[in-house]
């Protein structure tokens, strides 16, 4: 019996050493202890592994293979979207191929959740191939891990382009790093450029940016141009950027990328079924002082008010051409009341689904914390918390709801426990097509204020705040002739001119106190 059990006992320890040393030959067939530095690829002597990452590399870029991967890009899907045209241009210049980034939540770069064509068509790389070559994101990582396979995984360097020395944007890990992608050893390399919206100072930029990608830079001891192979010779630069405006030269670089067919024919279905509407920009963050914004409200409406006027005018004079001729075509009553009452389509940072009788209250009780327990909403913007939604913000939406029919879109139903105001409307986005990501929702809003009939946004610094995503509708608008591109909504000229003396006062007293 006892010779059995040991038996038994050698049997089992024979069988965890042996499933140890599988594990441990497993782990390390592909361990990144065991690759090659990746400065020295070009001196192995592995000619098997040498020819098997020729071939890999012919497959996948005709050649040598060597890319930009945007690992990140700060700024949301408007900015963003321009930035990385920089990069895609500027691999053109240095010989490299950019790596279509992936897209989520308003954001571009390598590690988000959703492919490229899920915001964008691919179809703007194809048009400017002469420009830059490009490889979409599944096929980057199928080149990754057919080099992994034959442990000579793709050599990389971390490339930071930076505002300033001041602070550094918090940047995400690259996902690709220390797994797909052979780092080891080397040292991230950062480019530092003072940010200016003077476009006559960033002329050099172009160039500054190209000898970063070539490895090219002025040695600080000798002041002479070095050129460091290594960064040259690397396969892939991972970049992670931090701009705010262009530097590419070619004016191909500036025209926004076309969104993605599934995007725009979801844009095309709501506004061929909310026609005639007027779209609405008001990006509430920051607008000070917050009580602005109620007059701003008051302004908005009767802009609104007299466009509906105007359409009524219009109408009563095709009436009675209609009644003067008696071959003419009736008008339709439902067309009619449609050109009377136009729609309001609102692009709004302020929640699209809300409680109003939560609103009521937060208003009534003025903003009390025992009032703002019983806000029920779900925000719209993740820039913009709910806990910086104020009094008048709350009362400035309520007067437009009030006075107006208003429409917002919203990723899948409303909760049925919140009770949306008679006058506000959402328009549902089905999970199954947006996925939940708000910045597909984003697109589809700025496509439908591209296509409305008329266009407002709330005064820049006074009513709400200039942004590129005003910007990029208003070009496309430009397009379009018979169309206004866009009109403002400001304060009432008796409190304009009230703050406007406010302000001289201000200034008069601080000039004095100088003195």
């Amino acid at each position: 019996m006892h010779s059995f059990r040991r038996t038994q006992l050698v049997l089992l320890a024979v069988i965890v050493v042996g499933m140890t040393g599988f594990m441990y030959r497993w782990h390390n067939l592909h361990s990144s202890s065991r690759w090659l530095p990746p400065t020295m690829y070009d001196q192995d002597d592995d000619i098997e592994l040498v020819e098997k990452r020729r071939l890999i590399d012919e497959k996948y870029c005709g050649g040598p293979c060597r890319f930009i991967l945007p690992v990140f890009i700060l700024e949301q899907e408007s900015k963003a979207q321009m930035h990385f045209r920089q990069l895609a241009f500027m691999a053109g210049l240095v010989n490299r191929t950019i790596v279509l980034p992936n897209v989520g939540g308003s954001r571009l770069g390598a590690c988000l959740d959703h492919d490229f064509e899920f915001y964008y068509s691919r179809q703007w790389a194809i048009d400017n191939q002469e420009h830059f070559n490009h490889i979409t994101m599944s096929d980057f990582r199928q080149w990754l891990e057919e080099r992994h396979a034959i442990d000579r995984p793709g050599t990389s360097q971390s490339m930071h382009i930076h505002v300033n020395l001041r602070g550094h944007a918090a940047e995400p890990t690259n996902c690709f790093a220390d797994h797909l992608l052979n780092m080891n050893g080397l040292p991230e390399r950062r480019l530092y450029l003072n940010e200016t919206g003077n476009a006559g100072r960033r002329v050099y930029y172009q160039d500054a940016v190209k000898d970063f990608f070539l490895g090219i830079y002025r040695d600080h001891a000798s002041g002479e141009i070095v050129k460091d192979n290594i960064t040259d010779n690397m396969e892939v630069l991972s970049v992670f950027y931090d701009r705010r405006f262009p530097f590419v030269h070619n004016p191909a670089a500036d025209a926004a990328i076309p969104y993605s067919e599934q995007i725009r024919a979801q844009a095309d279905q709501i506004a061929s079924q909310l026609q005639p509407y007027w779209a609405v920009h008001w990006r509430t963050e920051r607008v000070e002082p917050a009580t602005n914004l109620v007059a701003c409200a008051r302004t908005l409406v009767e802009y609104i008010h007299k466009v509906q006027e105007s359409r009524r005018r219009r109408l009563d004079d095709a009436r009675e051409d209609d009644d003067s001729d008696d071959d003419a075509p009736p008008i339709a009553d439902d067309r009619a009341r449609q050109q009377e009452q136009p729609t309001l389509f609102l692009l709004t940072d302020y929640p699209h689904v809300f409680d109003e009788s939560g609103v009521q209250r937060v208003i009534d009780e003025d903003g009390t914390d025992e009032s703002k327990k019983h806000l029920k909403l779900i925000p719209a913007s993740a820039s913009f918390s709910s806990r910086n939604l104020t009094i008048s913000h709350h009362a400035a939406m309520q007067y437009v709801y009030q006075h107006l029919q208003v429409k917002v879109t919203h990723l899948g139903d409303p909760p049925t426990d919140i009770h949306l105001p008679a006058n506000w409307s959402v328009i549902p986005v089905a999970n199954d097509v947006a996925h939940q990501d708000p910045g597909w929702l984003g697109i589809l809003d700025k496509l439908l204020a591209m296509r409305a009939t008329g266009f407002l946004a709330g005064a820049p610094g006074v009513c709400g705040r200039k942004s590129s995503f005003t910007n990029q509708i208003m070009n496309e608008r430009l397009e379009h002739p018979g169309i206004n591109v866009i009109d403002y909504f400001d304060l009432p000229p008796d409190i304009a001119e009230q703050q406007e003396q406010e302000r001289q006062a201000a200034a008069s007293a601080a000039a004095t106190r100088r003195r």
